[in-house]
């Protein structure tokens, strides 16, 4: 037994002696060109990103500035595209509004004169959107707690069945409505300060917050071509969201059998867990080759497609039946009294400086840290125009 023991014994440090760190090879590092971006028949400004993979550990990618981006149709026109931030690039709607079934290709020369060039693509038209909705969904998290809200669904269809390929996209607004409204602050321009009501008030903000993710969808293997309960966004009771007033904005486009390919191996890369072994996203070949140089490869589909759109409003009228989390705020408030605590202004004075937020309710004065009574640290102002209240 004990020849037995030490035998275990050597083995266990023979095998801790043969540990050593592990450093994956990398190999040399090619920088490879990545585009983003497509047009569409909708009167706006169409953007083009265009960019080089970074290193292993470098943040984000390395913008390509001073290129020449430009779109040509079918017939020879071309429309260039200004540079309005680093490697970012926008069309003039007032120049060039793509047209469905009309033939585009992108070109894109460097600043070191390496050219690029897309295969001509037909901007395709798009179905209706039949209807946007949504429906009470709890879910668990990756930790087992439970989750309470919303998931957001399209339908739609084409009885023409000529579209078969689908991505979404889309656009949320919400309303920010702090838990505790503050009207009221020391206006220390004056000598000495007065307590004043606030101007602009700080008890209503609008956020806004755009698709992450890749939304494909195919109907090539239905007898009909018609898209149903598709899920394009799951929205919880965690955050403001739900709270008071929220909006999404759909948008769908029609991608050719190509394109459908190239996103929804964009999407299973971007959801897998991102380990040494995944996928890397240099084998996503797109429709962007360099001129001069075919076997470079360019990471980027460039398409067009008409665009259907849908918004929809709700109102915490029609989520009041979810389950929302406790609201830390509720225990986040000071209050003084001045027969204890000294001279009145000093303590106001004090907790300002400290807190810097004044409120009022049926208990009489209190103070609130910024993150309760403050909505500019969630969003701005600035009320959207197509909001209806």
């Amino acid at each position: 037994m004990k020849g037995n023991t030490f035998l275990i014994s050597l083995l266990i440090l023979t095998l801790l002696g043969c540990v050593e760190p592990f450093e994956p090879e990398t190999g040399d590092f090619e920088s490879v060109l990545v585009v983003e971006g497509n047009i569409s028949d909708a009167h706006e400004p169409y953007l083009i990103t265009v960019s080089r993979t970074a290193p292993l550990g470098a943040t984000g990618a390395v913008p390509v500035s001073n290129a020449a981006v430009r779109v040509k149709d079918e017939e020879g026109a071309a429309f260039d595209f200004a540079e309005i931030a680093a490697g970012k690039y926008q069309s003039n709607p007032l120049d060039f509004i793509g047209c469905a079934g009309k033939n585009y290709s992108l070109s894109i020369v460097t600043a070191s004169n390496q050219k690029y060039e897309s295969e001509m693509v037909t901007l395709k038209p798009s179905p209706p959107i039949d209807s946007v909705y949504f429906e009470r969904d709890i879910r668990l998290t990756d930790a087992g707690d439970t989750l309470d809200g919303v998931r957001i669904m399209v339908d739609t269809h084409d009885p023409q069945a000529r579209s078969r390929y689908y991505r979404y996209s889309w656009l949320e607004t919400y309303e920010v409505r702090p838990y505790y409204p503050s009207y009221y602050e020391w206006d220390f321009a004056v000598n000495p300060p007065e307590f004043v009501r606030r101007n602009p008030e700080i008890n209503l903000c609008f956020k806004t917050d755009t698709s992450g993710q890749v939304l494909v969808t195919s109907t090539a293997n239905l007898t009909e071509d018609r898209v149903s309960q598709f899920e394009v966004n799951y929205v919880s009771t965690e955050s403001f969201r739900l709270k008071s007033l929220y909006s999404i904005l759909v948008r769908q486009q029609t991608l050719s059998e190509d394109g459908f390919r190239y996103w929804n191996e964009v999407r299973k890369t971007t959801e897998s867990l991102g380990t040494l072994f995944d996928p890397q996203p240099y084998q996503l070949v797109g429709n962007i080759k360099n001129i001069d140089n075919p076997d470079e490869p360019v990471l980027g589909y460039f398409d067009a497609s008409a665009v259907s759109q849908k918004r929809i409003y709700i109102s915490r009228d029609e989520v009041r039946h979810l389950t929302y989390p406790f609201e830390s705020c509720i225990l986040e408030t000071k209050s003084f009294t001045p027969r204890e605590e000294g001279d009145v202004f000093k303590d106001e004075f004090n907790l300002f400086i400290q807190w810097g937020y004044m409120i009022v309710d049926a208990e009489g004065l209190l103070w609130a840290p910024p993150e309760c009574a403050d909505c500019r640290l969630y969003g701005t102002l600035t009320k959207p125009d197509f909001w209806p209240r």
